[in-house]
């Protein structure tokens, strides 16, 4: 009897084991985790808010407590407060919440609280950012030609009248200029009118080494030509005092290596002019405003009469709107290479133009580029991956343009400013030009 007694403790206590090992892992595993009774695929935009009180947890594989890996948080939501999203799909757990999964700038992130969340579109995080950089002005975001654009205006084109930057506001493009000469000379050297092989003394014998310096140099800033963007003692008004102006004020040295100045595309336009008997001005209407359709688009002394043109402003000592215009003296020097106004809707136009016919053709464009030889050529740099890019600034003056996008412009940046930011103009380009590609408008 003893014996049978002991055998059936035995027993007993090794299936109590058994039966509680079986419960603990059921409750710790499978039972006790949230299910997902629905999700629905979207795409909207976002923003993390109220982080320093809630401190959501993000979740990299799945909704919190639906599965293993998502029983505790993999990071929190105070590190991503007002950090820009995009929410691809929405889950509704078991117990009602609802759970939101995200990118960031196109890096899959996880999961979170979908309270964690505002709607907030590119527009608006794009006005932040320019904000944060004291930028006043006009963006022109894009990642789908002009279907996929967003439009930003920041701060006033008049502080004094309160005047805020509009669509139709327009602005001095300063370098952003010299592309629309250089397409003038490829159309002439399309038509025959010169090549871009002729040497800048059939038109020009006065300059020094003229015999020994292209057009081609003169588009790739590589004529071995210097000068400094000075300010003349009088205001030019006329295309030929423009150009006397330049030629008292150049110097040469050796060509073939890289010199970025004014002179260059002052010389080309010029050489345009002598080559069709026409001014620059008129050769600008004929064949780059006029094809386009461009409302928004002027000479620095035929500007509109009524209209917005955007004064100059800087940010200094914690404010902004600290008048900063730019010298009519200065800006009537610059023939060919940043006395024209615009808008960043007509500058775009003026890009599209140049590779879909209407201005040059695709061929023409790659020659206009040197066929990327080089990492500028025509009046644009072009680097790897088919980006272009151009800035232009008028010196002391509180205006900066830059145009960053890629080369065929079906993403892009093109930032107007009439109050330069604090920030490096490329290094927001950039910037802006990741949310365009990343994100939607909304």
């Amino acid at each position: 009897m003893m014996i049978l007694k002991k055998l059936v403790t035995i027993l007993g206590v090794t299936l109590a084991c058994a039966f509680a090992g079986s419960f603990t892992t059921v409750s710790a595993d499978a039972s006790s985790y949230l299910g997902i009774t629905s999700t629905k695929n979207t795409s909207y935009n976002a923003r993390f808010v109220n982080q320093s009180r809630r401190n959501d947890g993000i979740y990299y594989y799945a909704p919190y407590y639906t599965q293993r890996s998502a029983k505790t948080r993999d990071a929190s939501g105070k590190n991503w407060q007002h950090r820009f999203v995009k929410v691809s799909q929405v889950a509704t757990l078991s117990n009602g919440a609802q759970f939101a999964k995200f990118s960031w700038y196109g890096k899959t992130i996880g999961w979170v609280d979908v309270k964690a969340l505002e709607t907030f579109s590119r527009s608006q995080n794009a006005k932040v950012l320019l904000n944060n950089a004291h930028f006043q002005g006009r963006a022109m975001l894009f990642n789908n030609y002009t279907s996929g654009a967003s439009y930003v205006n920041v701060g006033y084109a008049d502080a004094a009248t309160k005047t805020r930057n509009s669509a139709n506001t327009i602005y001095p493009i300063a370098s952003l200029q010299k592309v629309m000469t250089g397409a003038i000379i490829e159309q002439l050297a399309g038509q025959g009118k010169l090549s871009l092989n002729n040497k800048l003394s059939r038109y020009y014998p006065g300059v020094k080494n003229s015999s020994k310096i292209t057009l081609r140099q003169l588009l790739n800033q590589r004529s071995g030509i210097d000068m400094s963007e000075s300010t003349p003692n009088t205001l030019l008004s006329t295309q030929s005092a423009e150009i006397n102006y330049t030629l008292n004020q150049l110097k040469v040295g050796n060509s073939g290596s890289f010199n970025y100045t004014n002179a260059n595309y002052t010389l080309l336009a010029g050489i345009a002019s002598k080559v069709t008997g026409q001014t620059y001005d008129q050769l600008v209407q004929k064949r780059i405003i006029a094809p386009l359709k461009l409302k928004h688009t002027f000479v620095w002394d035929n500007l509109p009469k009524s209209g917005s043109i955007a004064n100059g402003y800087s940010y200094v000592n914690g404010k902004s709107n600290n008048p900063n215009n730019a010298s009519q003296k200065l800006v009537s020097s610059l023939l060919g290479a940043g006395n024209y106004y615009s808008t960043p809707s007509d500058y775009y136009a003026i890009q599209r133009g140049l590779r879909n016919g209407k201005i040059l053709t695709t061929n023409q464009y790659y020659d206009l580029a040197n066929d990327y030889k080089l990492s500028y050529g025509g009046g644009l740099y072009h680097y790897s991956g088919s980006i272009k890019r151009v800035r232009g600034t008028l010196s002391g003056a509180g205006y900066e343009t830059v145009l960053y996008g890629s080369e065929g412009n079906k993403s892009g940046v093109i930032l107007f400013a009439n109050q330069a930011p604090t920030k490096a103009m490329d290094s927001l380009a950039k910037t802006l030009y990741d949310l365009a590609r990343y994100y939607n408008e909304n």
